[in-house]
C-alpha cells in the first residue's frame, strides 16, 4: 500500500483527502443535495472521505474526515457575511462536530473562512469535519444576520459518509502514467484515461531538454542532433528498466493534488569515473594528435560508449533539494493535468532534471 498523507493546520497527524464518488447524486433527495432559507441557499456539490494515514486495518477501525464542497448563494437583497461558524455538523446523538482548517499552499485551495457574499452572488468552497465511516449526520447552515427582526431557521442537509468513496489512487496512477510514458519510455495504459497533458508534446519537450543537456555535457566534441536523439532514447529505455519510484500524497482534493516523489534513477554523476577512464584511455593512446584533437576524440569515444554505460549503470536516489520532489496535479474534464508551467514549473523542472540523469538543459 502506498503511503498517503495530507497535512491539516489543526491536526498533529497527517491525513489524506480521498475523492468522493458523485455518480450516485441522482438518487439523493433534495434535502440531501441542498436547501434554502429566506436569506441563503446551500448545495453540496461533492465530497471526499478523508482516510487517516495508517494501515488499511487501522483506518477501517477509526474515524476519518469528511470534506464537503458546498455552494452558498445569497438569496437576499443585501450582502451577507460568510463565516466558518455558520456550518455545524451533528451526529445522530446531536453531538456537534467541529470544523477543521486546511490550506493547500501550492494550489491556493483552503477551507471556507470569513468573507462577504453580495446580494444574488454565490461562493463555493470546502468544509471539513472529523467523522466516522458509514455514519449519518446532519449539516446545519445558519448565517448570522443582524438586520432581520426574526430568527432564521437553519438549512439542514442529510449527510452520510457512506456515500463517499476513496478514488485518490487516480492521482497517483496519473502521475505514474505520466512519468512512465514521458520520462521512461514505458507504455502505461492509464495515460489515455487519466492524464490530460498532450503526451507527444511532453515527450518532445523532455527529449529536447535531454538533447540540450547531453550537448552541454561535452566541451571539445559537438554532439550531433542524431547522436543526442539516439542517446536520449537509449537513456530512457535503460532508465525505464531499473528506475524505482515511490509516490506519497501530500494533499488532495477532487480537483487538485500534491504528490511527494522519490526516485532511484540513473545518474551521470555515478558514471563519471567510467567516463573519465574512457577519456583518459583515448588521450593516452593517441599522443600523436594535438591537445584539442585528442580531447575531441576522447569526448567522441564517450558518446559512442554511453549506451553501453547506460545498460550497466545502477540507479541511485535522485537529489531533490528537499525530502522529495513535489508534483502538482489539477483535474479538468475528469482527467489530471500535470502542472509543468506557471508557478509550479520549478517543482516540475527539478523532477524532470532528475530523470535526465542530472543533465542541465541550459
Amino acid at each position: 500500500m502506498r503511503k498517503l498523507g495530507l497535512s491539516f493546520i489543526s491536526l498533529s497527524a497527517v491525513f489524506l483527502l480521498a475523492a468522493c464518488n458523485t455518480s450516485g447524486d441522482a438518487g439523493k433527495t433534495e434535502k440531501e443535495n441542498g436547501g434554502k432559507s429566506d436569506v441563503a441557499s446551500i448545495t453540496i456539490e461533492e465530497g471526499e472521505y478523508i482516510i487517516p494515514q495508517a494501515s488499511e486495518a487501522e483506518a477501517a477501525e477509526g474515524d476519518g474526515f469528511l470534506a464537503l464542497k458546498v455552494k452558498i448563494k445569497n438569496e437576499s437583497d443585501k450582502s451577507i457575511d460568510l463565516a466558518s461558524d455558520d456550518f455545524m455538523l451533528y451526529d445522530e446523538e446531536d453531538n456537534k462536530i467541529s470544523l477543521e482548517d486546511f490550506y493547500m499552499s501550492d494550489t491556493g485551495i483552503k477551507t471556507l473562512s470569513y468573507e462577504k457574499i453580495s446580494a444574488g452572488k454565490s461562493k463555493t468552497g470546502y468544509i471539513i469535519f472529523e467523522v466516522g465511516k458509514d455514519e449519518a449526520y446532519q449539516l446545519h447552515y445558519e448565517p448570522m444576520i443582524y438586520e432581520l427582526d426574526k430568527e432564521l431557521d437553519p438549512v439542514i442537509l442529510d449527510v452520510n459518509t457512506g456515500d463517499y468513496e476513496d478514488n485518490s489512487e487516480d492521482a497517483v496512477d496519473a502521475a505514474t502514467a505520466f512519468i512512465d510514458e514521458v520520462f521512461l519510455a514505458t507504455t502505461n495504459e492509464d495515460y489515455n484515461t487519466l492524464v490530460s497533458n498532450d503526451r507527444d508534446a511532453q515527450i518532445s519537450t523532455f527529449d529536447s531538454n535531454f538533447a540540450k543537456g547531453i550537448k552541454n555535457a561535452f566541451y571539445y566534441y559537438k554532439v550531433t542532433d542524431e547522436e543526442a536523439s539516439s542517446l536520449g532514447k537509449a537513456f530512457k529505455q535503460a532508465n525505464g528498466e531499473v528506475a524505482e519510484i515511490t509516490y506519497e500524497i501530500m494533499s488532495y482534493f477532487p480537483d487538485s493534488a500534491e504528490l511527494a516523489i522519490k526516485a532511484n534513477v540513473l545518474s551521470f554523476d555515478e558514471m563519471e569515473d567510467e567516463i573519465e577512464r574512457i577519456q583518459e584511455d583515448y588521450v593516452d593512446t593517441n599522443t600523436e594528435q594535438d591537445y584539442d584533437a585528442r580531447w575531441e576524440g576522447a569526448d567522441k569515444a564517450v558518446v559512442a560508449k554511453l549506451p553501453e554505460l547506460f545498460k550497466t549503470a545502477f540507479p541511485v536516489e535522485a537529489e531533490s533539494y528537499s525530502d522529495a520532489f513535489k508534483l502538482v496535479l489539477k483535474k479538468k474534464d475528469d482527467k489530471w493535468e500535470i502542472q509543468t508551467k506557471s508557478s509550479y514549473s520549478s517543482n516540475y523542472d527539478y523532477l524532470e532534471e532528475a530523470f535526465r540523469g542530472g543533465l542541465y538543459k541550459n
